[in-house]
């Protein structure tokens, strides 16, 4: 038998390609309108597939909602993971951490005018989905501190690093408060509460 053909790689599954393409274009159209007023019709024709496409997979707008929260997930859990995976002092590996989890959702929904639906569309029908992306930073920045701790890289002094994480969060979410910031801005308050964070536990 030959060997090369053993070791292909098997087609991509046609049905979970077109689920990613409708929830990125779910994404893409509940950002620029919001959710009341994007129908299946309009995410249809931001994914460029015929609405009966759409609905065999979905049965409706509540349910693309909850895909394209699960398919951001996915996005950002990977890019946290790919962040502790690099070998960096622990300030800039804090720092990339909030940017690719914080940082990429204000980009994805924080810097349009539908931010406060959607946060309400997210407790009524996305709740777990929404749980999951604060547990995603909590998890990864926890075991930052943990492992930096038990380098001796960091001191944490009295406090948990659970604590800590949850100021951290806290304070990046604050960062978002008043006049609505730019993602460049956004972006800068989240290095310097990095900054601050790092400094906070730094040995002396």
């Amino acid at each position: 038998m030959d060997g090369s053909r053993e070791c292909a790689p098997a087609p991509p599954d046609e049905a979970v390609t077109r689920i990613e393409q409708i929830a990125d274009a779910a994404l893409r159209r509940f950002a620029r309108y919001g959710f009341k007023r994007s129908s299946m019709d309009d995410i249809a024709r931001e994914a460029g597939l015929a609405k009966a496409t759409i609905y065999l997979h979905f049965k409706g707008k509540d349910d693309v909602f909850r895909a394209m929260m699960a398919r951001f997930l996915a996005q950002v859990a990977a890019r946290c993971e790919a962040v502790m995976a690099q070998p960096l002092p622990f300030p800039d590996k804090l720092s990339a951490l909030m940017l690719a989890h914080f940082g990429a959702g204000y980009a994805a929904f924080g810097d349009g005018e539908h931010l406060v639906e959607l946060k309400t569309v997210m407790a009524s029908i996305a709740t777990r989905e929404a749980q999951a992306f604060e547990h995603i930073f909590c998890n990864h920045a926890t075991a930052l501190l943990t492992q930096a701790a038990a380098a001796q890289e960091i001191s944490l002094g009295a406090l948990t690093p659970g604590q800590i994480v949850e100021t951290i969060a806290h304070a990046a979410i604050g960062a978002k408060m008043g006049p609505q910031p730019s993602l460049e801005t956004y972006e800068a308050r989240l290095r310097q509460i990095a900054v601050l964070a790092a400094q906070a536990v730094a040995r002396r």
